[in-house]
């Protein structure tokens, strides 16, 4: 049998995205800077009832949701707050330093506890027949996974970003409709 060497549909490829994010879908516009291995991933738990006198069990989704991570390569303290949910931290740009000698852009952390979800918007541009195409998944509720984690590197290394790693898991929000709930995508790919 012979190996397929080409798609299905050899020009519907998904490249990497921007990430932007705001309270809601409908105000996910600003742009966390510059991201690299953007990954999302469903997870559905799933249960299994089976009856006595059935000869199939019937199946049902327990958990669903689904986990958005990327790598920042720009760190800038606003975003980095707004990534956590903006009241789990403290945050002030352009304020008089405390340790630094001049003006100093500060996130400060600690005893805050509330982590308020945010909408993630992912958007691909994608070019197609000469125009440009776009891909976009919306994520209507997550909350950030993990603390900040940042790998400092050498004054001599050969590439000189720092990438900060994030993780935000996506909930159900249950005020929307049932079926709705958790993301969408809308591709103008093959449209």
């Amino acid at each position: 049998m012979p190996y397929q060497t080409t798609g299905q549909h050899t020009s519907f490829f998904l490249g990497s995205a921007i990430v932007t994010i705001g309270a809601t879908a409908g105000v996910a516009t600003t742009n966390v800077g510059l991201a690299r291995d953007v990954q999302v991933a469903e997870s559905i738990g799933k249960v299994w009832a089976q009856s006595d006198d059935s000869v199939n069990p019937l199946g049902r989704s327990s958990r669903h949701n689904v986990t958005v991570s990327f790598t920042l390569l720009e760190f800038w303290p606003p975003y980095i707050d707004e990534l956590r949910g903006q009241n789990f931290d403290t945050e002030n740009q352009a304020t008089a330093g405390t340790y630094v000698a001049g003006t100093a852009n500060v996130i400060s952390t600690g005893g805050n506890t509330k982590l308020s979800p945010l909408a993630i918007k992912l958007t691909n541009n994608t070019l197609q027949s000469g125009a440009t195409t776009q891909t976009v998944i919306v994520i209507y509720s997550a909350t950030v996974e993990e603390g900040l984690n940042m790998a400092l590197l050498s004054d001599n290394s050969g590439d000189p970003v720092l990438p900060l790693p994030f993780t935000l898991v996506g909930r159900m929000d249950n005020d929307r409709t049932a079926g709705d709930r958790l993301y969408f995508i809308e591709s103008e790919l093959g449209a």
